[in-house]
């Protein structure tokens, strides 16, 4: 079913679109979710968690890209799962992945205000559609659903250290325009 007729049918308030999403999506937001949580019932309970949200979003809220649109919904609360399960506990993938993008990105104590993070996204969009479709993807899947660099390589028929170095100059290569847009890294 067309995306477009399901987000009619969740403004509509029609259950069945929920129905249509969870047929459409739910492999797809598992596998995100599966990302950060270790967990087979915090994924599920995430899930379910983000249809409800979703089933709040909208209305009033009209997303143009459903898939897009559910999938932060997903990562968010998959993310404050994990914040509230590690509070003493850290899961090695995230915090890698993580740490990784802190090398190139600005302080957050330096993107206090909402402007400051408006200006940041728009320079990281910037960059990204500047790059390669393969680079594009390998930045998003590392550093937004936190694939593993096994996951990448398998997904992307390369290698783990032909990936990693890709993801190493793409980090480099963010720094420099970031720097250039005038964020202090």
């Amino acid at each position: 079913m067309e995306d477009e007729r399901i987000i009619e049918m969740l403004w509509q308030r029609q259950e069945s679109g929920l129905a249509e999403v969870k047929l459409k999506y739910e492999r797809l937001c598992r596998q995100t979710a599966q990302n950060i949580l270790a967990l087979p019932d915090d994924v599920s309970e995430c899930l379910n968690d983000a249809y409800f949200q979703l089933w709040q979003l909208i209305p009033p809220q009209r997303p143009q890209h459903l898939a897009a649109f559910l999938l932060r919904v997903v990562r968010n609360l998959a993310l404050k799962r994990y914040a509230y399960n590690s509070a003493q506990k850290r899961c090695p993938e995230v915090l890698l992945s993580l740490s990784e993008l802190a090398e190139v990105t600005p302080a957050a104590a330096v993107l206090d205000d909402e402007l400051n993070r408006a200006e940041l996204l728009a320079a990281i969009n910037e960059f990204l559609r500047r790059q390669s479709k393969l680079n594009r993807q390998l930045f998003l899947r590392r550093y937004w659903y936190f694939n593993s660099l096994d996951e990448l390589a398998g997904q992307s028929g390369l290698s783990n250290g032909a990936v990693a170095a890709r993801l190493c100059r793409l980090r480099a290569a963010l720094k420099v325009h970031l720097q250039k847009e005038g964020f202090n890294i």
